[in-house]
């Protein structure tokens, strides 16, 4: 089982997105903390250049995330809306 952490803008954005996007977002949320890359449920990719960090998909919305395995952690990065500047450097 692995514990999730969430960087300031995720939990910013957590606060102020309407509640049907929070519920998938939080039913993620349980998944990534029994499988933390399931590629075979959602649009996984791994984010090129980085080391254990992914992208899923979710409709227009994207979560950025890294994988600690040693400690067992999952540290969102971002959760935002798809646009240019999403993929930018952390």
């Amino acid at each position: 089982m692995f514990e999730i952490k969430f960087s300031n803008n995720a939990e910013k954005f957590l606060k102020k997105c309407d509640e049907k996007i929070k519920a998938r977002l939080n039913e993620l949320f349980l998944k990534l903390g029994q499988n933390p890359v399931p590629a075979k449920e959602y649009d996984l990719r791994k984010i090129a250049g980085e080391a254990n960090t992914y992208r899923i998909r979710l409709s227009r919305y994207r979560t950025t995330y890294c994988i600690y395995w040693e400690q067992k952690i999952i540290r969102i990065l971002k959760i935002e809306r798809r646009k240019e500047s999403t993929y930018k450097k952390f």
